[in-house]
């Protein structure tokens, strides 16, 4: 299976930053509503959320789960340019014991 080459040159390279910032974004969102509790999380537009706050803490945190895993799961696919340190790529013996 061919992947295409929009998603290996930059498009894993998105989805991971993507997934990053909106977990970011939720987890902040999610901290502040918890401290300040008079406030509605993310400036009132989740009141749509049945539940009350329970209800908007439980869809931020979800929102929150699937960015981080899409996030990881493109820095998984991502193909590496160069070999990161630590990680020997295709070498699995070097000859040495």
């Amino acid at each position: 299976m061919r992947r295409s080459s929009a998603m290996r040159k930059g498009g894993y390279v998105t989805l991971e930053a993507v997934g990053m910032v909106i977990t970011a974004l939720a987890v902040q969102a999610m901290i502040r509503a918890l401290l300040d509790q008079d406030r509605e999380p993310l400036w009132g537009h989740l009141t749509w959320v049945p539940g009350g706050l329970t209800g908007q803490m439980i869809l931020l945190g979800l929102i929150a789960l699937v960015a981080m895993v899409s996030g990881g799961w493109a820095h998984t696919r991502k193909e590496p340019a160069t070999e990161r340190a630590g990680h020997p790529g295709g070498i699995r013996d070097r000859g040495t014991t």
